[in-house]
């Protein structure tokens, strides 16, 4: 089994065990915490999962500068030293802006936090806060096995990871435990991954130096220039999240944050799997260097990649549709958790289309294009949910994110047809595109008729659906099945 193989197989196994010890962890969590005070958790907790996201662009820099220069020990000592130092750095004054924020903005909002709860998540932020720096020293050393296309090895360690969270989880409810050991146990799993990675960095890959003596201004200067418009990406992808949350707290109800977060979970963890298995894409287009090259990549895999995402999108979201609300439904119950469910996979599943021009771009280096997508993403769904929840108080606010990522893709077609001559006409006709428009108007029409009521059993409507994606995209499923680990040759 070759090396890519392997790696997008068990990129796929992690998300798959992730996203489901993650949906137990919620229902868990929220049998034993109660909506209320588990809201407030997800809601302070987001903080720092979007300062997590606040690398300047350098966790997927360090991936792709890693996989260049892997054979060059004396570059490689100089990129890694500067990354670990700016990593270190960022961490610490990332830690004391999440702090800012917590206790000016959500701390003294009693719309967010329950003032009977106050003392006690105040004590619970800080130990999240130190479970931050940890989890965002550890990303570094993952980036660096990434880069070296060891996957799975990081795979593996995520796995393991969120197992540990689970035991804890489930020995918390089981005696009845506070909150408190919820974020110790989240502190423990950080230091023990942070704890691995390290060692493993000095058994295996002690021929690359991390020292102070490698540091070199002109180095990072180079490398914060080409990572500056990733961070713009990640920061504008991944405020959307806390600001829908506070939107919602704010201007809802916090019960609903939890019936937001399971929705969300289950549409992102879709096209996650799709994403994390294609992780390759990344790598692969980083490595290319002549035009003739990148026309080839674009006329042959690109295409296919985008083809692939869109069965993907026909088998999951549409063929798979009633199945994952039935189990959406047994498990939490909560009709507000299917509405939301179904606005948010509208975007996942153009986004699967686009996940792989998406990373092209990345890897031949055009990102102001994408930095420009993402900011309009962030800008539509900011005021849309704004709208929806102020004005109207309706979560079909969250709608306006869906046109933001269709217009974005748009553009971004047009962008590659420009700059690389694409035939757009053949682009289009070989990924089928207009199986992905019917799927999202079959979702639309649900969505709909779900939310003004309609007199029907609509578990029959999601049943609907299914079975017109199903004869839509069975011959395409049986090619997908039957060509997808060639692909990875």
């Amino acid at each position: 089994m070759s090396s890519d193989r392997v790696n997008s197989f068990w990129l796929s196994v992690q998300y798959v065990i992730t996203i489901i010890l993650f949906l137990l962890i919620i229902k868990i969590n929220l049998t034993h915490f109660g909506s209320e005070k588990y809201g407030i958790w997800i809601i302070l907790s987001s903080i720092w999962g979007f300062g997590a996201s606040i690398d300047l662009g350098f966790g997927l820099t360090t991936v792709k500068h890693v996989a260049q220069y892997k054979n060059d020990n004396i570059k490689m000592n100089k990129i890694l030293s500067s990354f670990f130092f700016i990593y270190l750095s960022l961490a610490i004054i990332i830690f004391f802006l999440g702090l800012t924020v917590a206790f000016s903005f959500y701390f003294n909002n009693t719309k967010l936090v329950n003032q009977v709860y106050l003392a006690v998540f105040k004590n619970v932020f800080l130990i999240l806060g130190l479970s931050f720096i940890l989890q965002y020293l550890a990303v570094f050393f993952k980036s660096i096995l990434e880069g070296l296309s060891l996957f799975y090895l990081s795979s593996i360690v995520t796995i393991f990871q969120n197992i540990l969270i689970f035991i804890g989880v489930v020995l918390i409810s089981f005696y009845n435990l506070s909150i408190y050991y919820l974020s110790y146990l989240y502190l423990i799993s950080s230091l023990s991954i942070l704890c691995f990675h390290y060692l493993y960095y000095k058994k295996y890959l002690r021929i690359y130096k991390i020292s102070w003596g490698y540091f070199e201004w002109v180095e990072t200067g180079k490398l914060f220039r080409f990572s500056f418009a990733i961070q713009l990406m990640n920061l504008s992808y991944s405020m959307i999240d806390p600001l829908v949350k506070y939107i919602i707290g704010n201007y809802s109800n916090v019960n609903i944050v939890p019936a937001y977060e399971v929705a969300r979970k289950f549409a992102t963890s879709i096209s996650g799997l799709f994403f994390n298995t294609f992780k390759i894409i990344l790598p692969k287009s980083s490595s290319l260097k002549s035009s003739e090259e990148i026309q080839n990549f674009i006329k042959y895999k690109l295409t296919e990649y985008s083809q692939y995402g869109i069965i993907y999108s026909g088998m999951t979201i549409g063929i798979l549709l009633l199945p994952i609300i039935l189990t959406m439904n047994l498990i939490f119950g909560m009709k507000e958790t299917i509405i939301i469910y179904l606005i948010l996979v509208l975007p996942e599943a153009v986004n699967n289309f686009g996940f792989s021009i998406y990373n092209f771009f990345i890897g031949v280096g055009r990102l102001r294009i994408l930095t420009f997508v993402q900011i309009s993403n962030l800008i539509m769904m900011t005021i849309g949910t704004f709208m929806g929840f102020y004005f109207f108080n309706s979560i079909l606010g969250l709608l306006g994110y869906f046109f933001s990522v269709v217009l974005g893709n748009l553009i971004m077609l047009h962008y590659l047809n420009k700059n690389w001559y694409m035939d757009f006409l053949c682009f289009i006709k070989r990924s089928n595109l207009y199986k992905l428009i019917i799927l999202l108007v079959l979702i639309f029409i649900a969505l709909i008729l779900l939310y003004n009521s309609w007199p029907i059993d609509y578990n029959y409507i999601f049943a609907f659906v299914s079975i017109l994606s199903l004869l839509m995209f069975l011959n395409q499923i049986k090619e997908f099945v039957k060509n997808i680990f060639p692909l990875f040759r």
